[in-house]
Parts: structure tokens; sequence; C-alpha cells
């Protein structure tokens, strides 16, 4: 295994401590080539994501046992939803291995997890789906922010059933721009795919049509306040989660051939 290859792994699986420098955002600075699995994946071919069929979310409550009920149902969905499109495109899948906690520290890749908020994350090794209730959850007025965290790890998950994630990880970088650039790639491209996830899921789970948009603005709010070289300008991350939610379509989350400006 390459140095890059050794350093990448890190990154993605146990994280990035360090903020990397941000990409140039020339219209193809750093080209991804010669990597099938990212540019032409067959996911890409799959066709839209069916709109679900799941019943409709157990309310949010106030209770760790309730949120908690609330969660299953709503990954439940998920894997209900993405297990059948996969298959029929001809694509493996396994559920993640879930695991609904409020006991960790930090995440898998290394960031640490604020005592009074909640969150979901993916961890690509195992498959495991983390997620970390803690009060903020539990007094919510409503469940849209538990639904874009939700469907954000769950997009790292389907990245890694069609051979994304390891792609990814295969990538060669000269250099920690490159690299920062690639990194984004693959962040922008999981949140593309919380949007698709969003769009089948939405009006079955029981969510307003009016809250939709709210989507947008999370995660364009969580970019603006989180690490810009790692996962992207907030207008770019709501950029692809509207993108995936506006077409329902993988084809269209393509991040991989999109200019750097749409990355960085």
């Amino acid at each position: 295994m390459s140095i890059t290859m050794k350093i990448r792994m890190i990154m993605v699986s146990v994280g990035a401590s360090v903020l990397l420098v941000a990409g140039t955002t020339d219209a193809f600075a750093y080209p991804v080539k010669d990597a099938p699995d990212l540019t032409n994946n067959s996911l890409y071919a799959a066709g839209k994501l069916p709109a679900a069929k799941c019943a409709k979310k157990p309310a949010k409550g106030k209770t760790l046992a309730s949120v908690k009920k609330h969660v299953n149902a709503v990954v439940a969905c998920m894997n209900d939803t993405w297990g059948p499109y996969l298959k029929e495109a001809g694509l493996s899948y396994l559920p993640p291995r879930m695991e609904i906690t409020t006991q960790y520290d930090m995440d898998c890749r290394g960031r640490v997890l604020k005592a009074d908020k909640s969150a979901a994350f993916y961890c690509g090794r195992g498959a495991n789906f983390i997620v970390q209730i803690r009060p903020d959850w539990l007094k919510a007025s409503d469940d849209v922010q538990i639904f874009a965290q939700l469907s954000s790890a769950y997009g790292e998950h389907v990245l890694n059933l069609v051979d994304i994630a390891e792609g990814y990880n295969a990538l060669h970088a000269d250099d920690g721009a490159e690299m920062s650039e690639q990194l984004r790639r693959y962040n922008t491209q999981a949140q593309c795919m919380s949007g698709v996830t969003a769009k089948s899921l939405w009006s079955a789970l029981g969510y307003p049509a009016k809250e939709a948009g709210r989507l947008v603005s999370l995660a364009k709010a969580g970019g603006d306040k989180g690490k810009v070289g790692m996962f992207g300008q907030g207008s770019n991350l709501a950029y692809w989660v509207n993108r995936g939610y506006s077409t329902g379509n993988p084809k269209s989350c393509n991040t991989w051939t999109a200019p750097a400006g749409k990355v960085a």
C-alpha cells in the first residue's frame, strides 16, 4: 500500500484532526482519472430511487425510548428502500450494523462528540451505523434534523456498498491540496445521496412537504460551521443535497466529474 493510500485510509476511517489546504476552484484543478468505480460507477445507471413504501414514522417524542423507536423506524425504511433497489440493479446490499448509544466521546473519524449534541456517523470498515443520542434530540420540537443526520450517514453506507469508498481510498494524490479536494468530492457525494434518500422517503414517512427545504438549509449551515477543507463550503453542500433531492437519482450525485468549484 502506498503512503498516499495509507494517509487516505486514516482520513476516511479514523479522521483528519487538522484542516487541509482547500483546493483551488479552477474548473478541473485535479481531475479524477482512471477510476471507473468513481466516475462511471454502476450505481449511476440504476435510475431513480423509487418512492418508499414504508409506514409513517412513529412520533419522536421526548424520551430516550421514543427517540430510539423513531430512529429505528427511519433507518429501517432506508434499508427497505435501498436494499431492493440495489439488488435489482445487480449491486450488492447488506444493511448497516446499527448501534444506538449514549456512550461515545468521539466518532470513528476522530472528531470529538459534544456532550449535548446528538450525532449519526458511519464507520466504513465494519459498516457500522452509529447513532449517539443526546438531550438535544429529546428536546427538539421536530425531527427534520434527525433525518438529515441519519440520511447523511446512510449516504456513506451506500457509497461503501457500491465500492465508491474503496475507489476513493485507492486514489493517488500528489499533495495535500489534491487529497483535500478528493475528500470533499467523497463527502459532497454522500450529502447528495442523502438528498436522494430524502426524495424517496419524505412523503412515505410523513414529513411535511414544506419542511423538505430545511434539509438544504441545514446542510448549508453545517458546512459553514464545519471544516471547509474536508467537507466543502456550505453553499456547495446545500447545492448537492438539493440536487439529490430534486432528481431523486444517484446519477446526479457524480461529484467525481464535477468542476472543482462545485466541491470547494
